[in-house]
C-alpha cells in the first residue's frame, strides 16, 4: 500500500495531473460497513468512491487459488491491490464520476461496456504501478499478476459458474482483455496509453 503511494505520487507529479490524494485500506472477513453501503466477502476486494477506501477481504486470496484457479503468491495480491488503487486514482481524475453518469443515461449492454472499460484501466494502472516497480520484481512475479488476471475474467468466471460465456453481460472484462491491459501498463509505463474507453467502446 505504502509503495502504491510513492508510485502514484511520482506519476501525478511527472505528469502534472494535480496532488495525489492518498487513500486507506480496511481489512475485512465476513461483512463490512462503508461509505457505499454495507458488503459481504462475497464482494470480495473493491474500492469505495464515497469514502475514498480500499476494502481487502483477507478471504479472497485463498479464494483465488482455490475457487478461481489462480497460482497465488505475494504478487497475485500486490496485483489485486494495485487493481483497488487505480479505481482510486480513476476518482481522482474524474473518470469514476463521468462512469457513473454515462451509464444512468444508457442501456444495459452499453452500461456494461462502461464498466468493462473502466476496470480494464484499472488493470493498466495496475501494471503502471509493477513498470515503477521492476527493480523490486522477483522471478515469476509478472506470471502471478497474469495467472491472477486470467483467472478474474468474465469468460473465466462464466464458464467455472454456468458452463457458457455471454459477453454482453460482462462488467470487468475477459481474461484475455484483462492480461492485455495489465501488460500495456507494465511496458510502457506511461498513463497516457491506458485510454481503455477508446477500444472497447468503439
Amino acid at each position: 500500500m505504502a509503495d502504491t503511494e510513492d508510485v502514484w505520487n511520482q506519476i501525478f507529479s511527472q505528469n502534472n495531473i494535480g496532488d495525489y490524494k492518498e487513500p486507506t485500506m480496511v481489512l475485512f472477513t465476513d461483512r463490512v460497513s462503508t461509505g457505499c453501503g454495507n458488503a459481504s466477502s462475497a464482494s470480495g476486494p473493491f474500492y469505495c468512491p464515497a469514502d475514498q477506501q480500499v476494502y481487502m477481504d483477507l478471504a479472497f486470496f485463498d479464494e483465488l487459488k482455490t475457487r478461481f484457479g489462480a497460482k497465488g503468491g505475494d504478487f497475485a495480491i500486490a496485483y489485486v491491490t494495485a487493481h483497488e488503487i487505480g479505481h482510486h486514482v480513476q476518482t481522482l481524475l474524474g473518470t469514476n464520476q463521468k462512469v457513473s453518469q454515462l451509464q444512468r443515461q444508457t442501456n444495459k449492454t452499453e452500461a456494461n461496456k462502461l464498466s468493462v472499460a473502466l476496470e480494464l484501466q484499472a488493470d493498466f494502472y495496475a501494471g503502471l504501478w509493477a513498470h515503477y516497480n521492476q527493480e523490486y520484481l522477483e522471478e515469476g512475479d509478472i506470471e502471478e499478476a497474469m495467472s491472477a488476471a486470467n483467472a478474474v475474467g468474465d469468460d473465466a468466471i462464466q464458464k467455472r459458474s454456468r458452463g457458457d460465456v455471454q459477453p454482453d453481460s460482462f462488467t470487468h472484462g475477459s481474461s484475455q482483455q484483462r492480461m492485455k491491459w495489465f501488460m500495456r501498463g507494465y511496458k510502457t509505463g506511461d498513463i497516457k496509453q491506458g485510454d481503455t474507453f477508446a477500444e472497447i467502446l468503439n
